[in-house]
C-alpha cells in the first residue's frame, strides 16, 4: 500500500493522518498528529484463526515513553518498565471502543499504540483511538465501520465519548455531581464532533479500498443441536429460573458433552456422529440456547432469572465499623455481590506521585484500589498482580468517590480506600462505590454526601429493547450492555458504558440514564438510613495540627542539615510537613504530642528581641550560662545580665538542666542572640 497523507480541519485544531509511513511490516499503521502530539497506531494479526474460541482474541497495548515530553524517568531505574495504571486505563479505553466492531474474526489481533511526541494541550489516547480505528479499517481485518472519540472537558466534568456515524459505542465520564440533562447535552455535542471525524475516515477508506479477509465461521452440527434440545432443554430452562448463583451453576455444570453421550447411550441413540462432536461445539450450542431462552423469558414472559422486576434492585445489607483496627470499614452486600471497603488515613508523605506525559509531577491524596480474588467466584487458582480489569474497576470507583472528597485545606489527610471483593455476582465495581462511601463516613472523613453506584443492562430483539436494573453476572454475560452509573442525590460523578452491540441509540442511552437515577436514589436512601454523617475519627488515625508561619522562618524550623526538625520529631514522635507558603502540618498519634511539637515550632518562629522564654541551662561557664529557649536556639546569659548583682563565677550559682526565665536582649545579623534577666 502506498504512503498517503490526509488532513482534517476541525474548529479548534487540525488532525493529520499518515498511513503506512512507519512500522511497514505491520498489517497497517497510522500516525495521527495534532499540534506537537504524534501518536502511532499499528495493527497485526495471526495468519490462521484459532479453533477453540467464539470471540475476538484482541489485545490492546498503549505506551507513553517519557521522551515524548522531554523528560527522563524518575526513580533509580531510568527506563520504562511494565505499563503504568494510566497506560492500562487508556488501553482499556481503546479496547472497549473497538472490540464490539470486530465480529466473527478469530485470528489473534494486537493493537499497539505509542506516543512519540506529546502536547500538553492534547489527549494522546484520543488520537490513538482514532488512529486505531483507521488502522483497523484499512487493514485486512473485517470490521463493521470506523469509530471516533472526543474528550469534552469543562470545569465540572470530563467526558470521553466513542461513537460511529449513527450510534454510541463507549462512554467514560467523571463529574462533580452533574445532572442527567446537562450530561446528555454534552454527549450530543461530542457525537456531532465524532461524526465529522468518522465521515473523514470513510473518505480515506474509500480512497484506499483495502481488501478484507472473510469472517470466521464455526460449524455447529444440526444433529448436536437436536440432541441438546431433546435431553437438556428442560434443565436449561430450570437453570434460568434459579435465583441462586451456586444452584444455577450446579445445574449448568450438568450440561456437558459427556453427560449427553451418556444419555444417548442409555437410550440407544449413539451414532457415528457422536464421536465427532467436540466440547467446543457443545459449549457453543449451550451458549446459544441459554441466550435464546433468556431473551424469550425476558421479552415474552416478562420475567428475569431471579423473578425480579426489570427495575428492581436486589436486597441490600450494610455493616460499618466491622474491622476493629483500621480507621474505617464497611461491608456492602447486594444480592450475591459482597464487597468489604477499608479506609486508611495517612500524611502528606503518603501521597502517590504520578509521572506521565505532563509538564509537572502530580500527587494523588485520594486513592481507591480494587481487588478481585478467585474465591469471590468460587475458583481455585493462584493470585497474581492486579489485572487490567481490577485496575480499571478501581479507577472507576475512585472517580465516582473523588467528587465528594473534602479539600486538603479542610481535611489534610491522604486517603486510601481498598475494596476487597468477597463474593461476585454482578457489578462489583458499583458495590465498591457504595462500600467506599460508607467506609469513608465510618472513618470520619467529612464527605458532603453519600455516593452510590448501579449497573443497568440491556437486551434487544428486533426493534425492541429492555433495560435491566442491577444486573447479575449471568445477565451481564449474555446481555448486550453494561452501563455503570455512580453519583449522589445531586447528580452523576462517574459513568462507564460498554456494549457488545455496534452501539446504542440516544433513546436507549436517555432511558438508561434515568433508570440509573431511579435506582441510585433508592440505594442512597438505604445507605443514609444506616449512616448519615461522618463518625468521629478513629483513635488510631493520625491527629493533625496546622499552623501558619512566616515563610522566612522555615530555615529556622529545619535547622542546619535538618538537625532542628529531626530533634522535634525525635522528642515528640510526630510527622511534620512544611509547605513553601509557610503552612506547617503536624501529624501525631495523640493530641498531646502534636501540641508539644506545635509549641516547639512556635517558640522557634516567634523568636524576637524582647520576648520572654522559660529556658533550660545546657552549659555553665564562669562568665555566664548557655540557655536553650527553643529547639536549635541557645543563647548566652552573661553574669552581668543575670540581675543578681556581682557574680564572680556562674558555676557556683547555676547548674546544667536548671530551668530559668530569660528575655532575648539582642539578635545579631547571623541569628546569634544574647539573653538578660533584667526587667523581669
Amino acid at each position: 500500500m502506498n504512503k498517503v497523507r490526509f488532513s482534517l480541519n476541525l474548529e479548534n485544531k487540525t488532525l493529520e493522518f499518515e498511513v503506512n509511513t512507519l512500522a511497514r511490516q505491520a498489517a497497517s499503521s497510522v500516525i495521527v498528529k495534532s499540534g506537537t502530539c504524534w501518536v502511532l497506531a499499528t495493527v497485526t494479526f495471526s495468519e490462521t484463526p484459532r479453533e477453540d474460541i467464539d470471540f475476538t482474541p484482541l489485545t490492546v497495548d498503549y505506551m507513553e515513553r517519557m521522551y515524548a515530553i522531554g523528560k527522563i524517568p524518575g526513580g533509580f531505574i531510568k527506563k520504562e518498565g511494565k505499563p503504568t495504571d494510566q497506560e492500562i486505563i487508556k488501553a482499556r479505553l481503546i479496547d472497549r471502543t473497538i472490540r464490539p466492531l470486530i465480529a466473527d474474526f478469530y485470528h489473534d489481533i494486537n493493537v499497539f499504540v505509542q506516543v512519540f511526541s506529546a502536547d500538553p494541550n492534547e489527549n494522546p489516547e484520543i488520537l490513538g483511538l482514532i488512529g486505531t480505528s483507521l488502522a483497523l479499517n484499512i487493514s485486512p481485518i473485517p470490521i463493521v465501520c470506523p469509530v471516533s472519540a472526543t474528550m469534552y472537558k469543562t470545569e465540572n466534568f470530563e467526558l470521553v465519548l466513542s461513537s460511529t456515524e449513527n450510534k454510541i459505542t463507549m462512554i467514560e465520564f467523571k463529574g462533580k455531581q452533574i445532572n442527567e440533562e446537562e450530561l446528555f447535552t454534552a454527549i450530543k455535542k461530542s457525537f456531532e464532533i465524532n461524526k465529522k471525524i468518522t465521515e473523514f475516515q470513510h473518505e480515506i477508506i474509500q480512497k484506499l479500498k483495502p481488501e478484507k479477509l472473510p469472517t470466521s465461521t464455526i460449524n455447529i452440527p444440526e444433529s448436536l443441536e437436536k440432541l441438546y434440545v431433546e435431553y437438556f432443554l428442560d434443565t436449561t430452562k430450570k437453570a434460568l429460573n434459579e435465583g441462586d448463583k451456586k444452584q444455577r451453576n450446579n445445574l449448568l455444570n450438568q450440561l456437558t458433552l459427556q453427560n449427553l453421550k451418556q444419555k444417548t447411550l442409555e437410550n440407544n441413540q449413539i451414532t457415528e456422529d457422536m464421536d465427532k462432536y467436540t466440547d467446543f461445539q457443545f459449549s457453543l450450542v449451550k451458549k446459544k440456547y441459554l441466550k435464546k431462552l433468556l431473551k424469550n423469558q425476558i421479552f415474552n414472559e416478562k420475567k428475569r432469572i431471579d423473578n425480579r422486576n426489570f427495575n428492581e434492585i436486589r436486597p441490600i445489607n450494610i455493616q460499618t465499623g466491622i474491622l476493629p483496627y483500621p480507621h474505617g470499614s464497611a461491608l456492602f452486600t447486594r444480592g450475591q455481590t459482597q464487597v468489604l471497603s477499608v479506609v486508611t488515613l495517612g500524611t502528606k508523605t503518603d501521597q502517590q506521585m504520578i509521572e506521565g506525559l505532563t509538564l509537572d509531577e502530580e500527587f494523588k491524596r485520594f486513592m481507591h484500589h480494587y481487588y478481585f480474588p478467585p474465591f469471590s467466584v468460587g475458583e481455585a487458582k493462584r493470585v497474581g498482580p492486579p489485572s487490567r480489569r481490577e485496575i480499571g474497576h478501581g479507577y472507576l470507583a475512585e472517580k465516582a468517590l473523588e467528587a465528594v472528597i473534602p479539600s486538603e485545606d479542610t481535611f489534610p489527610y491522604t486517603i486510601r480506600v481498598v475494596s476487597e471483593v468477597l463474593e461476585s455476582n454482578g457489578s462489583t465495581s458499583m458495590a465498591s462505590v457504595c462500600g467506599g462511601s460508607l467506609a469513608l463516613m465510618d472513618a470520619g472523613v467529612p464527605i458532603e454526601t453519600h455516593v452510590a453506584g448501579i449497573s443497568i443492562g440491556l437486551l434487544t430483539q428486533d426493534d425492541q429493547y429492555i433495560l435491566l436494573t442491577d444486573i447479575q453476572g449471568f445477565e451481564d454475560f449474555f446481555g448486550e450492555m453494561d452501563f455503570k452509573v455512580a453519583g449522589t442525590k445531586n447528580g452523576i460523578t462517574a459513568i462507564q458504558m460498554d456494549t457488545k452491540l455496534e452501539g446504542i441509540t440516544f433513546d436507549i442511552l436517555h432511558d438508561a440514564l434515568y433508570r440509573a437515577k431511579e435506582a441510585r436514589e433508592q440505594i442512597l436512601e438505604i445507605m443514609y438510613s444506616h449512616i448519615s454523617q461522618p463518625k468521629p475519627l478513629s483513635p488510631r488515625a493520625p491527629r493533625v495540627v496546622i499552623l501558619q508561619v512566616d515563610p522566612s522562618k522555615i530555615p529556622d524550623i529545619i535547622g542546619p542539615q535538618g538537625r532542628v526538625i529531626k530533634k522535634i520529631i525525635e522528642q515528640t514522635n510526630v510527622k511534620i510537613d512544611i509547605e513553601e507558603d509557610g503552612k506547617v502540618i503536624i501529624y501525631s498519634s495523640d493530641e498531646k504530642n502534636g501540641t508539644k511539637a506545635k509549641e516547639m515550632i512556635e517558640n522557634i518562629t516567634s523568636f524576637q528581641e524582647g520576648k520572654v522564654y522559660l529556658g533550660k541551662i545546657t552549659r555553665v561557664e564562669p562568665y555566664g550560662v548557655f540557655v536553650k529557649i527553643a529547639e536549635g536556639k541557645i543563647g548566652l546569659l552573661h553574669v552581668s545580665e543575670a540581675d543578681m548583682g556581682y557574680i564572680p563565677d556562674a558555676r557556683k550559682i547555676f547548674k546544667v538542666d536548671d530551668e530559668i526565665v530569660v528575655k532575648i536582649l539582642k539578635i545579631d545579623e547571623f541569628g546569634r542572640f544574647t539573653l538578660t534577666r533584667k526587667g523581669l
